[in-house]
C-alpha cells in the first residue's frame, strides 16, 4: 500500500468515499473525497462533508506548494467548501513550514481558505531511519574534519614566534649546561608549547624539539670559540631532519668579536631556517 493509498484507507473508515478520478498533476497527485452526513439534502442543511488531498512524493518545495495552493483554491471555490471541509496537503519527505506560510499568505487572501488546509507528513518508518542514518554519517565527517583541524593547530608551529618566546626567557645563572636546558623546557613547557627532551625520542641530535620534527632547539654554554666548530658539524649533519633550528648560546666567552663572526658562520648554513638567540 502506497502512502496516498494509506491515508485514503484512514478517510475511508471515517465513512468517506472517493467521489471523483484521482488526478495527476506535474507536481504531485490529488484525490477528492466525501461523506454523506444524513439529514435533508437542500439549500437549508449540508449533505456532505468533504475533503480534498494533493499529494506529493518527497520533500516539499515552492512548486508543489503553489501547485497545490492554487489547484485547492479553485475546488475550493468550484465545489463551494465551507469551514467543515478541509483540504489536505500530504508529503512523504521533510516539510518546509517558512516556504509553506510565505506562499499561503501571497497566493490565498481568503481566510476561510487558509484555515481550511491540513498539513500531514506521511514519514513512514524506512524513510525516517534512512533520514536518522544519513544525519549519523554527517556527523561523524563533521567531527573527524574538527580533529584533523585540531590536529594540525597544534603541530603546526610559528617559528617566528618561538624564538621571539627563547628571546624573552631570563635564565638563572647556572654551573651547569644541562640546568639551562631544563629551565628552557619548562618555559616553553609553560607558554604552550608541544615539546620534548631529543633524548627521549630519537636520541641526541638537538637538546629539544617543539612539534613533530619541525622546531629542533639546541643550548650551548659558549666558553671557548672551538665549540663552534661542533655546533657547526652538528647543524649540518642533522639539518634536514628538521624544518627549522634554534641555537640558544649562553655567552661565557666575553668576546664579542668572536661571537659576532661565530654566529654569522652557523646562520649562513640556512638564514631562512636557523636562529640564533644569545643569552
Amino acid at each position: 500500500m502506497s502512502l496516498l493509498e494509506s491515508e485514503i484507507s484512514k478517510l475511508k473508515k471515517k465513512g468517506f468515499e472517493i467521489a471523483k478520478k484521482p488526478k495527476t498533476l506535474k507536481y504531485g497527485k490529488t484525490v477528492y473525497l466525501q461523506r454523506k452526513i444524513g439529514g435533508v439534502s437542500g439549500f437549508l442543511l449540508k449533505s456532505y462533508d468533504r475533503a480534498y488531498l494533493y499529494f506529493a512524493d518527497g520533500d516539499s518545495n515552492t512548486r508543489n506548494i503553489t501547485e497545490f495552493i492554487k489547484e485547492y483554491h479553485k475546488f475550493y471555490d468550484d465545489n463551494e467548501f465551507d469551514s467543515s471541509d478541509k483540504g489536505y496537503f500530504l508529503v512523504s519527505g521533510t516539510f518546509d513550514k517558512v516556504d509553506f506560510n510565505n506562499l499561503r499568505k501571497g497566493l490565498l487572501k481568503n481566510d476561510d481558505i487558509k484555515n481550511s488546509i491540513v498539513i500531514k507528513q506521511v514519514e513512514h518508518e524506512v524513510v525516517k531511519q534512512k533520514a536518522e542514518f544519513q544525519q549519523e554519517k554527517i556527523k561523524e565527517k563533521i567531527v573527524e574534519r574538527e580533529i584533523t583541524r585540531t590536529n594540525i593547530s597544534i603541530e603546526k608551529v610559528s617559528f617566528p614566534k618561538v624564538v621571539s618566546t627563547i628571546q624573552s626567557i631570563s635564565f638563572i645563572s647556572s654551573k651547569q649546561e644541562r640546568e639551562y636546558e631544563n629551565q628552557l623546557y619548562q618555559y616553553l613547557l609553560a607558554k604552550g608549547y608541544d615539546v620534548q627532551h631529543e633524548k627521549a625520542r630519537r636520541g641526541a641530535r638537538f637538546d629539544l624539539v617543539i612539534g613533530k620534527d619541525e622546531i629542533a632547539v639546541e643550548l650551548k654554554v659558549i666558553k671557548s670559540a672551538s665549540q663552534f666548530d661542533g655546533l657547526y658539524g652538528q647543524i649540518n649533519r642533522y639539518r634536514t631532519d628538521f624544518d627549522k633550528i634554534v641555537i640558544v648560546l649562553r655567552d661565557e666567552l666575553r668576546n664579542p668579536s668572536t661571537m659576532k663572526h661565530e654566529t654569522k658562520r652557523l646562520e649562513e648554513i640556512d638564514p631562512e631556517n636557523i636562529a640564533i638567540v644569545i643569552k
